[in-house]
């Protein structure tokens, strides 16, 4: 492929992402040249890029930072290492961190930023599935999340990692050679890695990391040492809002989602009008107990009572 030529998958440019400057001037990243947008964050922007060398698409994420950022970002870079040691058919890989800027000058950038390469899954995000077409059925919901229970409970047990976000959007979809689709966890490890590097106060308001709909109280009271448990509970939330289309929680509009966290139950998934088998619900109410004692400690124990309902 020439250096400038546009990537063979992409039929246009996306607003503010393709060509900039004219004719045959597409962004790039290194090797990388942006295909379009997949989805923003509160740590950045997620691309679809294809390497102009190799040829293999990849998901480019690059990372928020601020001008005089340049220790946090290295910072940043050198924990999410880390989280390349994480191999699980049920989490998204993280294969690779560079340090390069946009060229052609498309891409505004304060500070040369971080761009992880991951694995790319062509199908989008739990939420984007369930936005477009409704909830899922009940078997094909239950075989996604036996996947991503699958690669949660390696990840804590082998690696000790604690996601804190897990939500419909960070279950991703791939599709496979054999025509199967497989739900994937991303994120995994970029949270903790963001913070600890300093980034998230320079960028987001706030010291609690998550996202409220989908957040276990627990979560929100020591939110300085979240456990696997958190994890578990909004992996748990995520496969209700995937059955009903609703979150576990009212959130109306105009209230305090933090405060809804503290404050509001959890509204029995029978309550919501959506037909499942009676194990099923008692399972997970169960599994979204704010009670102390309540819930499920571990990832297996939540997959094999939902294997059992």
């Amino acid at each position: 492929m020439r250096p400038n030529s546009p990537p063979s998958s992409l039929n246009s440019p996306v607003t503010g992402v393709g060509r900039a400057g004219g004719e045959g001037c597409w962004v790039r990243f290194g090797a990388w040249v942006v295909e379009g947008e997949l989805g923003r964050g509160g740590m950045g922007v997620v691309y679809a890029a294809v390497n102009s060398e190799s040829g293999e698409r990849r998901a480019l994420k690059v990372i928020h930072a601020p001008a005089g950022a340049d220790e946090e970002v290295a910072h940043f870079s050198r924990e999410v290492r880390v989280c390349m040691a994480l191999h699980h058919p049920h989490v998204v890989r993280v294969m690779g961190v560079e340090r390069t800027g946009p060229e052609n000058g498309a891409l505004p950038m304060e500070a040369e930023p971080c761009c992880l390469v991951l694995e790319l899954c062509e199908g989008g995000s739990l939420a984007d599935r369930v936005r477009r077409d409704g909830p899922l059925p009940v078997r094909q919901a239950l075989e996604f999340f036996d996947g991503v229970l699958a690669g949660l409970g390696h990840v804590h047990q082998e690696h000790g990692f604690v996601h804190r976000d897990i939500k419909p959007h960070n279950i991703l979809l791939a599709f496979g050679s054999d025509g199967r689709t497989t739900a994937k966890l991303a994120d995994f490890g970029l949270a903790k890695a963001y913070d600890s590097a300093g980034l998230s106060g320079l960028t987001r308001t706030g010291a609690v990391m998550g996202t409220p709909a989908f957040m276990p109280r627990a979560q929100l009271i020591n939110y300085k040492y979240a456990t696997p448990e958190v994890d578990v509970w909004s992996t748990a939330a995520s496969l209700y809002h995937v059955l009903t289309g609703s979150t576990p929680r009212d959130l109306p509009p105009g209230w305090d989602p933090w405060l809804a966290v503290a404050t509001s139950p959890v509204v029995p998934v029978g309550k919501r009008g959506v037909s499942l088998p009676p194990g099923l619900g008692e399972v997970l109410d169960h599994a979204l107990s704010d009670e102390p004692d309540g819930g499920f400690q571990t990832a297996e124990a939540l997959r094999a009572a939902l294997n059992g309902s």
